[in-house]
């Protein structure tokens, strides 16, 4: 990972973002979400960053006395290098102290970071939320302790 930099968002890194979710997701989040993630979790919005460039972003927060990692992508060219495990890890140690728990959904389908999470030491919780994604998939709930 020393080819890369973990920090915080600034609204300047927004259209790399956008980029990066539109290549990873079916669904993606408009702009104004993400300028309402920095205002709503601050630091917790961490990007990853090659040569100044955005390569990838997890936003996280306490949601209901839980850590929650609300979204995380790594730009297509750049997965498989750690840049995801590195700014999870980064965002539990954040967490850590703060709540006993974090806990993800990810879609079935999604395979690699099933895996990634696994590796993580995330466990599925047995809770599959019905439908969560607009395009109807199911959602399963992954979690471990802090």
């Amino acid at each position: 990972m020393s080819d890369f930099e973990l920090g915080t968002f600034g609204y300047d890194d927004l259209d790399q973002i956008i980029v990066i979710e539109k290549a990873s997701f079916p669904d993606p989040y408009p702009r104004i979400v993400f300028a309402w993630f920095k205002l709503r979790v601050g630091e917790g919005f961490i990007v990853a960053r090659r040569d100044g460039r955005v390569v990838g972003y997890l936003i996280s927060e306490v949601r209901r006395g839980r850590g929650h990692i609300a979204s995380m992508a790594v730009a297509t060219d750049y997965r498989r290098m750690g840049i995801g495990e590195a700014m999870a890890r980064k965002s539990i140690d954040r967490l850590a102290g703060r709540v006993k728990q974090v806990y993800l959904e990810v879609r079935p389908s999604n395979k690699a970071a099933i895996l990634l999470y696994h590796k993580l030491s995330f466990e599925e919780t047995g809770k599959v939320r019905k439908k969560y994604y607009p395009d109807g998939e199911d959602a399963i709930e992954m979690a471990r302790a802090v």
